[in-house]
């Protein structure tokens, strides 16, 4: 006998929890090491940069020292020596004449006496830079020392002096310490704090940027190039000569701004061609579809899963229809992080609506009606304040109208006359009220032509033969736009080649009824009629049931 198996039962068991809830986001761990990680880059930067300025600088002093030619520096002729002498206060002029009968030009006793020459002062200077570079390479350890506690103590009561404490947890989301007891908030407070230092003037750059909403957007070495960048993205809206625009602006608040970018976080400055499409697009994302045979924009977007109004919107100048196998069109939808709002006046004419009245008529079946008089659509000119946003209309005003031509009203006669049963009499009337047959039943061109054809113009009228139900209204290839309708003792007739369909599958209709207008479509030699009456399902000569 096998094992018998143990019967085991499970028992459930409910913990209970405290009250007390703890929310805390993201890894402490993980967060502490990217602070201190970010610190040590900053204080790398601070420390540093000014060192190495200084050493280029002195490099530069010194090789400049040594090249310098200071005889034409201070070999001081014509008139800048005279005017130089002029201007000394410790020169005179002697009144004791020479053996020649010359004046002589000295200095007092009193006065300063001074020998300068030039080849000695550019000696004594490049002695001087030579001795004390040749000092700072022997101790250089020591004298980069200083210099970087000397910047570390001035970067840090900088610092200290510009600190600020900024919770890391975002207090509008409701992340926060909660301690709860019972249904009473005891503590609500962050959970952490971090630092948070101001741009510092040595250690970062400056940039003119462009701000939407207090957001950067962009950083340009000169200010022109920021603001030729907002006359640019104003040209793509304004640049139809033919319309009067009234008033452009910027739909968030906009502003070029100096200021400053930190070394570390620093990619270069932007250029005016990519600032320009980042900021109408969105994005600096770029996604292309190259179109293949066969693909249109309801292909490309299924197989990418998005909306074809999406596709038309990332390819504002590409028409649909004319769409190219190997061209290549835009899957990123624009969302421009700048919009341009344009006020424009223009002036138009526009159609002017007429009104439907009724009359009613006893010769018509109730729900038929019939065109007495034909409406006329009249004119005005218009005078409007049209408002776009990035080129689409968001709003317009009328400013003035003027009648150019009144409407003229539309009368329609409608029945009052009950109509016959919606079924089968077994009498079959004409299903056109003109017409006449152009092709009759039998056989035609070595086929078997199971119905007549009834020539008439396209978009005349087509009746019901008798009451019945419609059992098929559908298109075919030899038919065209076709009806069936059965009127009950195995009797049903067909209506073919029509240029439209006013009754469905499974509407029941009356005799006389319209139900299509009639056309050229499906296989047809010119506009007319195919009607065929079919006896348990067998084709019947239509001239034994109607007369034409």
């Amino acid at each position: 006998m096998g094992k018998q198996k143990e019967n085991r039962t499970y028992q459930k068991r409910v913990y209970k929890h405290t009250p007390q809830k703890y929310y805390i986001k993201g890894d402490r761990n993980i967060a502490r090491k990217e602070r201190v990680l970010e610190w040590l880059v900053r204080i790398i930067a601070m420390l540093f940069y000014p060192v190495y300025m200084l050493m280029v600088g002195f490099n530069k002093l010194v090789k400049y020292v040594k090249t310098k030619d200071w005889k034409s520096v201070l070999n001081i002729k014509g008139l800048n020596a005279q005017k130089k002498q002029n201007s000394n206060p410790y020169y005179k002029k002697s009144n004791s004449k020479s053996k020649k009968g010359t004046n002589k030009s000295t200095l007092s006793r009193k006065d300063l006496s001074f020998k300068f020459s030039g080849d000695k002062f550019k000696e004594r200077i490049s002695a001087f830079a030579s001795k004390s570079l040749e000092l700072f390479k022997t101790h250089k350890i020591i004298a980069i020392s200083v210099l970087t506690g000397i910047v570390a103590l001035a970067g840090g009561g900088y610092a200290w002096t510009h600190i600020h404490k900024t919770p890391t947890i975002d207090l509008a989301t409701g992340e926060m310490h909660i301690v709860s007891v019972g249904n009473k908030t005891v503590s609500s407070e962050p959970l952490l704090e971090k630092p948070y230092i101001e741009n510092l003037g040595f250690a970062s750059l400056e940039s003119y940027q462009i701000k939407a909403n207090g957001n950067v957007l962009c950083n340009f070495k000169t200010e022109a190039e920021a603001n030729q960048l907002l006359d640019d993205l104003k040209k793509m809206y304004t640049s139809n000569a033919a319309v009067e625009f009234l008033e452009t602006y910027f739909s968030e608040e906009v502003e070029v701004d100096k200021g400053y970018v930190e070394i570390t976080k620093f990619n270069g400055y932007d250029e005016l061609e990519s600032a320009l499409a980042f900021i109408v697009k969105g994005t600096k994302e770029e996604k292309l579809h190259e179109v293949q045979k066969g693909e249109n924009y309801w292909v490309i977007a299924s197989y990418y899963g998005i909306n074809p109004s999406d596709l038309e919107k990332a390819n504002p100048n590409v028409k649909p229809e004319t769409l190219q196998i190997g061209q290549k069109i835009s899957l990123v939808v624009p969302r421009p992080l700048i919009s341009v709002c344009t006020v424009e006046q223009a002036a138009y004419n526009t159609e002017m609506p007429f009104n439907v009245t009724y009359e009613e008529t006893n010769s018509l079946y109730k729900e038929e009606t019939k065109t007495k008089v034909k409406g006329v659509l009249g004119e005005k000119a218009v005078v409007a304040k049209i408002t776009r946003q990035n080129g689409r209309e968001i709003g317009r005003i009328i400013i003035e109208e003027s009648v150019i031509s009144e409407p003229v009203d539309k009368v329609v006669y409608k029945g009052t006359k009950d109509p016959p049963p919606k079924m089968g009499t077994g009498v079959l009337a004409k299903p056109t009220s003109r017409g006449v047959i152009t092709s009759g039943f039998g056989w035609r061109w070595g086929r078997r032509h199971e119905g007549i054809d009834i020539g008439l113009p396209v978009g005349s009228d087509v009746k019901a033969a008798d009451g019945g139900v419609v059992t098929l209204a559908a298109y075919s290839s030899s038919y065209g736009n076709y009806i069936i309708i059965d009127h009950g003792g195995n009797m049903s007739t067909l209506y073919a080649h029509n240029s439209k369909l006013l009754v469905k599958k499974g509407d029941k209709v009356y005799k006389g009824q319209v139900i299509s207008k009639s056309g050229n479509t499906g296989r047809s030699t010119g506009p007319h009629l195919h009607f065929e009456v079919r006896k348990n399902g067998v084709p019947q000569d239509p001239t034994k049931y109607v007369n034409y």
